[in-house]
């Protein structure tokens, strides 16, 4: 998957930035930017767990386990495994941003198709 594919899935509103910082084979680093009320869509990747290293502000990870929605406010570090359905937003006035690694294989993006 390379940035034009990223760019073609509906992941995010307007609100969030990505910035490839290194790619390569089996893993991902990018630097992401979410302004207030900034949320990406519900899904999952099959093969590779998303690492959030927050940098600045408070990142809002929103995780769907049969059905249930658990909420955590991240400040530091926080990981999604392989297959987890989940999101992320910014409920602050402040801009958030964090590094996300994935790593572990093949990065895909697998829409959940849930509402929020």
């Amino acid at each position: 998957m390379d940035d034009k594919d990223i760019l073609d899935i509906p992941l995010a509103n307007g609100k969030v930035q990505y910035k490839t910082l290194l790619r390569e084979e089996g893993c991902t680093i990018l630097q992401t930017t979410v302004q207030a009320g900034g949320e990406t869509q519900w899904h999952h990747h099959t093969n590779v767990s998303d690492r959030f290293l927050v940098v600045r502000g408070v990142l809002t990870v929103e995780l769907n386990i049969d059905g249930h929605v658990q909420s955590t406010k991240v400040r530091d570090f926080y990981s999604v495994d392989p297959g987890t359905v989940h999101h992320v937003k910014n409920e602050s006035n402040d801009e958030v941003v964090y590094i996300m690694v994935q790593a572990g294989g093949e990065p895909d993006i697998v829409l959940a198709g849930l509402s929020r």
